[in-house]
This record gives structure tokens, sequence and C-alpha cells, in this order.
């Protein structure tokens, strides 16, 4: 059953850009407002991490974001079919970046980590800067073997990338940098209390790994922020400075300063950031369960 959806999601993205469009559109849209309904627990985390992060918004706005969330989140699943089978011309067409001459600023820096927050587009992001530069990233291992197979695979299509799993250690990563290759970066993600500090994400304590602060300071790395928004069928790229002052000297400062750049980035784009995920599942000492 499995490869026969997976077939049937790869057929749908060979059809005419047009005709994907629409058909996309409409069963993204369809399929929103379904699991908006009926998708209890999601929906909960979703509207639980609005409410903590938005405090002064309504609940009426609130669960617009939600239902946009989950209409986006549907549509850059749909669109990896393009991306991990697509040619290298549908890529450059659908997925853009916008200041590309940003790019020329990686060969004077000893290391570069691209920092990908969770907004819904980093895997256009990344397949679109695959075909300028070859990278380093870490991957989880998915339990289904055929799903981990398509996704390694859709990841590696264009140039010579490295995808090393977490279970590998961070030894490798760490020399395929100092060899020059860019680390591509998802931060802000709950991985427990293991390698992180407690900081702030729009004023609640959310446990965050210093694995940017580190890296960045043990290999004179800059940290280049990369942005990505979905826009009328097409993904738009924000190759953005390297972090001012960045890392300070303490690890807990520098992670805390890495997340209020990315709450500036998803107050402009808030409905494409990643809200399923339970961002506070991890409590400090004494706190009480958020979900």
């Amino acid at each position: 059953m499995t490869q026969f959806l997976i077939t049937l999601w790869l057929a749908m993205g060979r059809l005419p850009f047009a005709l994907y469009r629409l058909a996309s559109s409409g069963l993204s849209g369809v399929l929103a407002l379904l699991l908006f309904a009926l998708a209890r627990e999601r929906r909960m985390v979703a509207l639980t991490n609005l409410s903590l992060c938005f405090p002064e918004a309504s609940v009426t706005q609130r669960i617009r974001w939600a239902i946009a969330h989950i209409y986006f989140y549907l549509r850059t699943f749909l669109d990896r079919a393009w991306l991990w089978s697509g040619n290298e011309s549908v890529v450059r067409d659908r997925v853009r970046i916008d200041n590309p001459q940003s790019l020329a600023g990686l060969d004077g820096a000893p290391a570069t980590i691209f920092l990908a927050p969770h907004f819904l587009g980093l895997d256009a992001a990344w397949s679109r800067l695959c075909l300028e530069v070859d990278m380093v990233t870490m991957y989880s291992n998915q339990k289904n073997p055929v799903l981990n197979e398509l996704i390694l695979h859709g990841r590696s299509k264009f140039g010579d990338q490295l995808l090393l799993s977490r279970q590998q250690g961070v030894r490798p990563l760490l020399t395929a940098m100092k060899k020059g290759r860019p680390l591509y970066y998802l931060p802000d993600m709950d991985f427990g209390e293991r390698d992180s500090v407690f900081v702030n994400f729009f004023g609640v304590k959310a446990a965050t790994v210093t694995a940017v602060a580190r890296l960045a300071k043990m290999l004179n790395a800059q940290v280049v922020p990369v942005t990505t928004v979905y826009r009328n069928g097409r993904y738009h790229i924000r190759i953005h400075e390297p972090l001012p002052n960045f890392p300070l000297e303490d690890d807990t400062e520098s992670t805390q300063a890495m997340n209020h750049h990315i709450e500036s980035w998803v107050k402009d784009n808030i409905a494409q950031y990643l809200w399923l995920h339970k961002r506070f599942k991890t409590r400090p000492p004494g706190e009480s369960r958020i979900y």
C-alpha cells in the first residue's frame, strides 16, 4: 500500500504545472478543513502553540492561522513529489533564490552554517541550494523503511550531498565542514534536555539545542540564516546576512539570541512556520506539561 501511494503521489508531481497547481491546491484545501475538524490532537497542538506565542491574537485569528498552516503543510508535502522526482529545470523554475549574489560570500569564511528554521518550505530550499553548493546535513531515520529510502534518495538527488544520521554523531559532520561543506541545520525542534538549554521562544521557555553556538565557536563559522516562503505556486528563498556578533561568549546567550532572530522571521510568515510540532513538550524542572 505504501509503495502504491508513493507511485500515485510521484505521478501527480509530473503533471503539467498549471494542472498540478489546480489539483494540489484543491486537494490541500479540502484536506486542510477535514484534518482541522478530525485530527483533534494535532489541531490542539497547533492552537496551543499559537496561543502561547501570540496570546494577544483573537481565537478566530489563531484558528485561521492553524487552518492555513495545515493547508501549507499539505501543499509542501505534495510538492516534494516534483522536488524529489523532477529535473533541475523544474526545481530552478519553481524554487527561486531571491538574492543569489549572497552565495558569493561563502568562499571567504572558514566554515558556514546555513541556519534553516522550520518553515514549511525548508525541503524546497535544500533542493534548490543543492544545485549551487554541496552541503552536509543531519537527518532522523523514519520507522517506515520505504519512506526512509524515498526521503534519502530525494534529498540526495542533486549534487554531491552528505546526509548523516543522528546516530553517526558529530565527528563526520565536523570533518565535512572543515573540508568546506556548509552545514544545513534545523535548530528549532524539541529534542529533549540533552545538549539543550531552556531559553525563551515568544516568551515561553523552550528546550533549544546549543549546537549552532558550539559549532560556530569551534569552527569559527559564519551563521547564515535561510528562510523560505511559499507564494503563488512557487517557493522564494531569502539568504540573510550572517548573524552579527555571533556566537557570544556564553552558549545560552547565543542560543537565546538565535531564538529572537527566528521569532522575527516567524512574525513575517506565521502560517508557514511548523506549529504542528510540540515545541514546548520538554519543560523546565517543576513546570507542568503543556500538551
